[in-house]
C-alpha cells in the first residue's frame, strides 16, 4: 500500500512537473506591447493577425492593447513620452504624428531595425519619410476616394467627373433627375491633402517637404497658388446649387441616399458595402482633379507602426513583428476585410488577390490610385495639426456662403498656420 501510495505521488509529481515546465514554456515567450487604434470590422480583422503571428511564433508574443482613437494613441505614448515608462514597443499612428515622431527620444526609424522595405509600395513608404528616416512602416494605407451611388449616375445619364470642372457641368443634371444633392461635404486636410498637392504634378503644402524634413517655417499653398486655384474650382461646383455643405453625417446622407456622392478614405469601403446592401450599385473612383494639370494623384492616409526603445533590448523582436505585418499574407488579409490599400507590392501579383479583384473590383480601386501616385504627395505634419483640419473646414464653408472671399480665405488660413509654425517655433527653440 505504502508503495502504491508512493508511486502515485511520484507519478503525480512528474505530472505536475510537465504541467509546470509547459506552463513556463507558454509564460517564457516575450512579449511585444502593441497600442493600436481598431475598432468594429478593424478591429476583428487586426486581431485575427495578432492571433496568426501568435499562433506561428513560440517564442514571441504580441500583447495587443487598444487605446481608443488614433489621437487618444498618440496622446498616451506622448504621455510615456514625457517620464520614459510605460511606452509600449510598437504603437499604430496616424500621420498627425509625424511631428512628434521626428523629435523623439525614443523612436526607433525602421532604418536602425533593418527592415527589408524594397517591397513596399513607394508612395506608402514615403509616407512615412523624415530628416531621420522612416518614422515607422505603413500598415493601415488608405487613400481618398470618390465614393459615388453608381444607380444614381446611371439614371442621371452622367460619368463619373474626371475633373472638378467636369463635375460641375454634370452635377445639376445629377440633382435634377434624382432628386439628390449631387454631392455632399466640405474639404478638410485630409482632403486638401490630394487637391493642393496634385497640382503642377506634385506640389508641397509647406516647406521642408511638408515638414518631413523638419518643423516647417511657412506654408507655400499661398505663394504656389494651389489654394486659390481649388478654391475657384471648388465655388464653381457649390454655385449648381447641387452640394450641400455638410461638415458631419457624410456618410449617413451617402447611404440614404440623399446625396449621390462623396470624398472618403478608401478604409470605408467594407462599412460602405455593409450599410448600402442591395439599395444601391456603389461605385468608387480616382478622385476628380482640380484641373487638368492636377496629375500627382494622392497621398497616402492611414496610419503606421511605429517602434520604440522602451529599454527591454528587444530590437529584433520588434523587428519580427514589423515584418509580419507588412509581409504579402498579412497585408492581403487586411486589405481583403477592411478596403486598405495593401502597402507590399507582392500582393498584386499574386492568384489569390488577382482572384479577389476580380470578384470584388472596388477594392482594386485604391491600390491602383496610389502606385500612380507621385511620391512627392506627402501628409502635412504640422503644430496643432486638428485645429487645422477643422479651420480648413470652417474656412471654406465662409466662402462657400459668402462671407469670405477666395483671397481672404486664402490669406486667413495662411495666417493662421503660420502663426501655429511660429509659435511652435518659439516654443520649442527651434
Amino acid at each position: 500500500m505504502k508503495k502504491t501510495i508512493m508511486f502515485l505521488l511520484i507519478a503525480l509529481s512528474c505530472l505536475m512537473m510537465v504541467f509546470a515546465g509547459g506552463k513556463k514554456e507558454e509564460t517564457g515567450a516575450r512579449e511585444v506591447i502593441l497600442w493600436h487604434s481598431n475598432s468594429g470590422v478593424l478591429q476583428q480583422a487586426f486581431e485575427h493577425l495578432v492571433d496568426d503571428f501568435n499562433a506561428k511564433n513560440s517564442d514571441i508574443k504580441i500583447k495587443a492593447v487598444y487605446q481608443g482613437k488614433a489621437n487618444d494613441v498618440l496622446s498616451k505614448v506622448k504621455a510615456a513620452s514625457m517620464t520614459g515608462t510605460g511606452l509600449p514597443d510598437i504603437a499604430q499612428l496616424d500621420a498627425t504624428a509625424g511631428l512628434d515622431m521626428i523629435y523623439s527620444d525614443y523612436l526607433i526609424p525602421s532604418e536602425e531595425l533593418g527592415i527589408d522595405t524594397t517591397a513596399l509600395l513607394p508612395s506608402a513608404l514615403a509616407a512615412y519619410d523624415s530628416m531621420i528616416g522612416h518614422i515607422g512602416v505603413p500598415f493601415n494605407a488608405s487613400s481618398l476616394l470618390f465614393y459615388y451611388n453608381k444607380t444614381a449616375f446611371d439614371k442621371a445619364g452622367v460619368s463619373v467627373p474626371k475633373t472638378l470642372d467636369e463635375f460641375a457641368a454634370s452635377a445639376k443634371t445629377i440633382k435634377d433627375k434624382t432628386g439628390m444633392s449631387a454631392f455632399s461635404g466640405v474639404p478638410t486636410t485630409y482632403e486638401l491633402c490630394t487637391f493642393l498637392a496634385s497640382q503642377n504634378g506634385g506640389e508641397y503644402i509647406s516647406d521642408n517637404r511638408n515638414g518631413h524634413d523638419g518643423v516647417s517655417s511657412k506654408v507655400l499653398f499661398d505663394e504656389n497658388g494651389t489654394f486659390k486655384t481649388f478654391l475657384e474650382k471648388w465655388e464653381n461646383l457649390y454655385a449648381t446649387g447641387a452640394v450641400d455643405n455638410l461638415t458631419s453625417g457624410v456618410s449617413d446622407a451617402f447611404y440614404s441616399q440623399q446625396t449621390a456622392s462623396m470624398l472618403a478614405s478608401s478604409s470605408n469601403l467594407t462599412t460602405a458595402q455593409n450599410n448600402i446592401g442591395n439599395n444601391f450599385e456603389l461605385g468608387v473612383a480616382f478622385v476628380p482633379m482640380v484641373d487638368e494639370n492636377a496629375t500627382g494623384g494622392v497621398n497616402i492616409g492611414g496610419g503606421f507602426l511605429a517602434a520604440f526603445d522602451t529599454g527591454k533590448d528587444n530590437a529584433e523582436d520588434i523587428k519580427r513583428v514589423l515584418e509580419y505585418f507588412i509581409s504579402p499574407e498579412a497585408q492581403m488579409y487586411w486589405a481583403k476585410e477592411t478596403g486598405y490599400i495593401p502597402v507590399n507590392a507582392e500582393v498584386e501579383k499574386s492568384a489569390e488577390w488577382q482572384a479577389f479583384i476580380e470578384e470584388n473590383p472596388l477594392f482594386g480601386v485604391a491600390f491602383d490610385q496610389a502606385v500612380g501616385s507621385s511620391p512627392m504627395m506627402l501628409g502635412l505634419w504640422i503644430p496643432s495639426a486638428y485645429q487645422v483640419y477643422y479651420s480648413f473646414q470652417s474656412t471654406i464653408a465662409e466662402m462657400l456662403e459668402g462671407k469670405r472671399t477666395i483671397d481672404d480665405a486664402v490669406s486667413y488660413m495662411a495666417d493662421l498656420i503660420n502663426g501655429y509654425l511660429t509659435e511652435y517655433a518659439r516654443q520649442n527653440g527651434n
